[in-house]
């Protein structure tokens, strides 16, 4: 497996998300994200349009707590679905947006 790192990905402004890559051509098996010890806020991954204010989270994927200073960071990893089909992840399809400017979360995707 190939690891690709997309390092850490800013929200310049908070609620207006920023989308994870551009390159569209990259296709993943598995996106790892994790928060950033130091960070004070909560981060989103979501899809494009997505609305972390809204009462019904339309778009969100997963809402990462404010991470601790030190000790096991919150994170996800995002698989792509076992029906043997490879490479399946967009990254590009994917979009974080935090509750603090400046502040994100660190990606990884690995390709098989």
């Amino acid at each position: 497996m190939q690891t690709v790192s997309l390092g850490l990905v800013r929200v310049p402004t908070p609620g207006t998300p920023v989308r994870v890559c551009s390159d569209e051509s990259l296709h993943v098996s598995m996106m790892v994200v994790r928060t950033v010890p130091g960070f004070t806020g909560k981060t989103y991954v979501g899809q494009a349009g997505m609305q972390k204010d809204s009462w019904t989270k339309s778009g969100v994927v997963r809402v990462f707590s404010e991470p601790p200073a030190f000790g096991p960071q919150d994170g996800e990893v995002l698989p792509a679905m076992h029906a043997g089909q490879g490479n399946v992840i967009r990254p590009s399809d994917f979009w974080v947006d935090a509750d603090v400017a400046n502040e994100g979360v660190t990606i990884t995707c690995y390709v098989a």
